[in-house]
């Protein structure tokens, strides 16, 4: 959103100023989310591009990064139940051991602001500094 010109363009773009994230997601998993009342589907662009919005999104991002940081710190997913967010804590808990299952085979790619592939509560590879998605 800074005005920089990709060859392809991001896979998801979030407009801070509408608070909306912007890109290709997994139908299935949008339902699933809606059901869940964790997400609102604002709609669907002519070149099949959703457009979503976060419900209570501070309080999501924070369970997010605290799922990513008790993963990371080997406790277990009982920690959910003291999060605000129960589900973006599952997930981001869920998200760390999957990315590290692809470590261990040798198929990672670090998270890095250089790259500009950088994930919410994730350590950006570049600066050791946990990334905060404002």
């Amino acid at each position: 959103m800074d005005g920089t010109v990709y060859d392809t363009p991001p896979q998801i773009e979030y407009n801070a100023h509408d608070e909306v994230y912007l890109g290709y997601f997994d139908t299935t998993i949008i339902d699933r989310m809606q059901a869940n009342g964790v997400i609102e589907l604002i709609g669907v662009h002519n070149d099949e591009r959703q457009e979503l919005r976060i419900k209570e999104r501070d309080d999501f991002l924070s369970s997010w990064e605290a799922g990513v940081r008790e993963a990371r710190n080997g406790q277990d997913l009982h920690y959910a139940d003291y999060s605000n967010n129960q589900y973006a804590f599952s997930a981001g808990y869920e998200h760390w051991h999957n990315r590290n299952k692809k470590a261990l085979k040798g198929k990672l790619t670090h998270y890095s602001k250089e790259m500009e592939y950088l994930c919410h509560g994730f350590i950006d590879k570049d600066s050791g500094n946990t990334w905060q998605q404002i």
